[in-house]
């Protein structure tokens, strides 16, 4: 096991300081199919915003009720930018949480795809 390094990546270029965070999303999505389009339309909201996020990964949870819910990790410039991400995508925010440490006890597995 080993702790990785927080420092961030994206704004280096810039000169700018970033932060890790998790953003959680409790029940975004009613279905996979509505998962799958906000994957797709994600890009191009991402690239637009490039110089404060930078959108690492999500972890998307099936829910008992039939929903989905997200935990998504990101690199920004301050929690505010995140917040315009999820308007611009039109995403649930339930909490914006900087990470204070990152534990890596094994590599990722590979992606599962939602559909």
């Amino acid at each position: 096991m080993r702790l990785a390094p927080l420092a961030g990546r994206i704004a280096r270029a810039y000169g700018l300081r970033v932060t890790v965070y998790i953003v959680s999303r409790t029940r975004a999505w009613l279905s996979e199919e509505e998962v799958a389009a906000a994957a797709d339309c994600a890009p191009a909201v991402n690239d637009t915003l490039r110089e404060h996020i930078r959108w690492i990964r999500s972890y998307v949870v099936a829910e008992d009720d039939g929903t989905f819910s997200a935990h998504c990790l990101y690199e920004a410039t301050s929690p505010e930018w995140l917040l315009r991400h999820a308007d611009a995508l039109q995403l649930p925010v339930d909490s914006i949480k900087p990470v204070a440490a990152t534990i890596v006890a094994a590599p990722d597995p590979e992606p599962v795809s939602a559909a």
